[in-house]
């Protein structure tokens, strides 16, 4: 009889080449993806915040007309943090730039670290300076039409 000739058993698991060519596959994926998500999520909290500082005016507007008393929306630039008396607003994320023009003669004018940026009366008027968030280079103006008491934005773009 004929016994077939036995073969050395080849052990199971993958070569050290192929378990570095892998790797370098792997982390050329995760360094692509990564930069991109990390712009994603960058983008995505700039555009919170926009959508935050549009609806948080509208709301101490709001606040103005129903309880009678004027609002005076502040911006502390240590914090990053936009207030309407001791009720904060909005919390900017510190990765953003913020500008602002003050608002002259508005309570609070005078006090260290606190900027008074809108003031919106219970007569349904607003005056005010300017808010800007930008996110390199580029955002969003923030302002009030003094008559109708409304919240205005306007693209800002370059060094503007």
């Amino acid at each position: 009889m004929n016994r077939p000739i036995a073969r050395p058993a080849r052990a199971a698991g993958f070569t050290l080449l192929e378990l570095i060519v892998v790797l370098a596959v792997a982390a050329i994926a995760v360094s692509v993806v990564g930069g991109g998500a990390q712009a994603y999520l960058e983008r995505a909290r700039y555009q919170k915040a926009v959508r935050d500082v549009t609806s948080q005016l509208k709301h101490a507007r709001a606040v103005s007309i129903d309880q009678g008393q004027p609002v005076v929306v502040t911006y502390q630039p240590q914090l990053h943090r936009l207030s309407a008396g001791d009720l904060t607003l909005v919390d900017l994320p510190p990765a953003l730039e913020v500008r602002w023009t003050r608002v002259a003669g508005a309570p609070g004018a005078g006090t260290s670290g606190v900027e008074p940026i809108f003031v919106f009366s219970p007569d349904g008027y607003a005056r005010g300076g300017e808010l800007a968030v930008l996110r390199a280079g580029r955002g969003v103006q923030f302002g009030v039409n003094w008559l109708l008491g409304t919240i205005e934005s306007a693209t800002v773009t370059g060094g503007a």
